[in-house]
């Protein structure tokens, strides 16, 4: 990770402590008033880093992936998959990492990055002539996804956050 991205992660964790931190004061200046440290847009999800175990996100539904201060709202872990690959190809090295991995990293039945999407079973495209095989449950998607692919080609993933939607019993 380069130092830009090191500041603007600082950053928005600063940013973040701040509001919290102004929200705890609000309270204590005026305790007759409720104070609500999420806002409602946020109430029903939970938010987890990545790195994470992926086992924990098993039987759940993801309704964001944020990448520092920046939401994408997702309803499939296979968007997961597919904006945190995205981001990786947009560097451009490791753009060239992943096009010298197609067809070299291979599953039981299957590659897991192609030129084309023809031999596997629920391609997404990446990019011209890069496709990712996603036909996996949520742990393994994750797991083969940081382990085999993007930890193979360098790429930091420590600042992003998955964010699921919270069971209601």
């Amino acid at each position: 990770m380069n130092a830009i991205q090191e500041i603007q992660k600082v950053r928005s964790m600063l940013l973040k402590a701040d509001a919290v931190l102004t929200k705890l004061v609000e309270g204590m200046e005026n305790p007759s008033v409720a104070v609500e440290m999420q806002p409602s847009s946020e109430r029903y999800e939970t938010v987890y880093p990545i790195t994470v175990n992926p086992a924990i996100f098993k039987g759940t539904k993801p309704t964001a992936v944020m990448f520092y201060d920046e939401r994408i709202d997702v309803s499939k872990w296979k968007k997961v998959a597919e904006e945190m690959m995205r981001r990786c190809n947009a560097d451009s090295e490791k753009h060239v990492a992943l096009m010298n991995l197609r067809g070299r990293i291979l599953g039981r039945e299957r590659v897991l990055l192609s030129k084309s999407g023809d031999d596997m079973r629920s391609p997404i495209k990446i990019d011209e002539n890069l496709y990712i095989e996603t036909h996996y449950d949520t742990e393994t998607l994750l797991r083969t996804l940081m382990t085999r692919i993007l930890d193979v080609v360098g790429y930091d993933y420590d600042g992003i956050t998955v964010a699921i939607r919270n069971v209601v019993r």
